[in-house]
């Protein structure tokens, strides 16, 4: 019996960017609620975003954000924060490739030096944040650093950044235009295993959809693992099944199979 659903956002349930879901998934994750389901939206994004986009559900919903380093439900919220040292090291390293433009965000609450990171998260993200001279004045309190590209991040910053990195902190590719870096062993999956340990919920009653790299760690923690038609290949491999793009809502698609006891 399926007793936790955890779902990314951008490229698995909508378009990435956006805040406009079918409105039919608040009538799909009520009747889950009534049926004592946990439903979480686990996302890189910001909570305030997130909140944006699950605005007529909020009682019902548990958010993991910022690639799970922040957890926020009605009984617990926690952040995890980086080390001011490693913030200033990494920020310092990433603003030397071409366009590359980077942002570091805290609980709820977004710093960035460059117009373009801000309006696509303040903007069109609908995330809390303000334009600074220096993010590295705010180093204190951190939980995600993200690297910004227009184009397309991970080609810019290359293997040798990511490997490097990755020796250090978590450094996951988010979306085409982000790369993402939180402290070593905390993502999606680490956070979602708290919900996991804290209702004596298994993997085989936990049921994960994903479409990026920065997925991967939630989808190994549940049996009914779905990547979405559009996602990066490495994702499929990852995860058990493939559903219907997000363009097709392929997540509600399993969602109403879940309530028709089609899937258990």
């Amino acid at each position: 019996m399926i007793k936790l659903i955890a779902t990314d956002i951008d490229g698995t349930l909508l378009e990435e960017g956006t805040l406009d879901l079918n409105p039919e998934y608040y009538d799909v994750i009520r009747e889950l609620r009534k049926r004592g389901v946990l439903v979480i939206a686990a996302s890189g994004r910001q909570r305030a975003s997130i909140e944006k986009v699950f605005t007529p559900v909020l009682d019902d919903m548990i958010f993991i954000s910022e690639n799970g380093t922040c957890i926020y439900s009605k009984e617990y919220q926690y952040v995890d924060k980086i080390q001011p040292e490693v913030v200033r090291a990494f920020v310092e390293e990433a603003r030397q490739y071409p366009g590359c433009e980077v942002g570091i965000s805290h609980d709820n609450m977004g710093y960035y030096e460059n117009i373009g990171i801000y309006q696509r998260l303040v903007g069109d993200y609908g995330y809390r944040g303000k334009l600074v001279d220096d993010v590295c004045d705010y180093d204190d309190g951190v939980c995600k650093i993200s690297i910004f590209h227009h184009n397309d991040a991970e080609k810019i910053v290359g293997q040798d950044f990511l490997e490097r990195w990755n020796r250090v902190m978590h450094v996951a590719v988010s979306g085409k235009s982000w790369v993402d870096a939180s402290n070593m062993n905390v993502n999606k999956g680490s956070a979602l295993k708290h919900f996991q340990d804290e209702y004596g919920i298994t993997p085989d009653e936990t049921l994960a959809f994903g479409d990026n790299i920065n997925d991967i760690e939630m989808l190994h923690r549940a049996s009914h693992s779905f990547a979405v038609a559009n996602a990066r290949d490495e994702v499929k491999e990852a995860a058990n099944f493939v559903t219907a793009s997000n363009k097709e809502d392929g997540v509600l698609q399993v969602l109403k199979a879940v309530i028709r006891g089609e899937l258990c």
